[in-house]
């Protein structure tokens, strides 16, 4: 019976150093930062790429198809919108294809314990902590949606906190819907259809607006 009892106390000891160190290894990589690609592009990328998404909006393009480069669209990113509406900062943004995307940028801490059910654990972190930029990389899928309005939406498949895979259902329980915003963009009636291959995008427009 003692030995017994000494076995058990041996291995319940044992699981919980096996757990606790497992944990310690997944906040380890949670706290990494990834191999990040850089995307290099120029001002005048910016430039060509904020005409041609103002042609799109305003109508004014032709009918054809409008071809956005990796270069313009995160030339675009970074230079042209409003910091306040991107999720992660200095978002570095590939083109796949076969209609996938991988995006890559920092959020603070502070902002994804906030936004997520554990806000009220976020009080007691010191603001270094929270400030602390955390790496996140998302890998989406792009499809055309219908409801409520015609858009091109990005589905999460892959999401990695530096360099920790978790589910895709996480990105959601991090950011609010606000900061999600961006993952699902409205289409003007006359875009056709949106494909996304290595290294751009094609947007193909109709000479009129479409009636679907």
């Amino acid at each position: 019976m003692r030995l017994g009892g000494c076995l058990s106390t041996v291995v319940g000891f044992l699981a919980v150093v096996l757990v606790a160190a497992a944990g310690g290894w997944v906040v380890i990589r949670l706290l990494q930062a990834p191999i990040v690609e850089p995307v290099p592009f120029s001002p005048e990328d910016g430039v060509r790429a904020q005409q041609k998404i103002v042609g799109l909006v305003r109508r004014s393009t032709r009918a054809g198809s409008v071809v956005l480069s990796e270069a313009e669209i995160n030339a675009f990113a970074s230079r042209h919108l409003d910091p306040a509406d991107l999720p992660l900062r200095e978002p570095a943004i590939r083109l796949r294809g076969d209609d996938l995307v991988n995006i890559v940028g920092t959020v603070s801490l502070g902002r994804l314990l906030n936004e997520s059910p554990l806000a009220a654990f976020a009080e007691a972190l010191p603001a270094g902590w929270l400030a602390r930029p955390i790496w996140l990389t998302v890998g989406a899928r792009g499809r055309i949606s219908t409801e409520p309005r015609r858009a091109l939406r990005l589905d999460a498949r892959r999401v990695v906190i530096g360099r920790q895979r978790v589910p895709a259902l996480v990105l959601r329980l991090m950011l609010d819907p606000s900061s999600l915003r961006l993952m699902r963009v409205t289409l003007p009636p006359h875009v056709q259809a949106v494909r996304i291959e290595r290294g751009r995008v094609i947007i193909q427009v109709t000479s009129s607006p479409s009636r679907i």
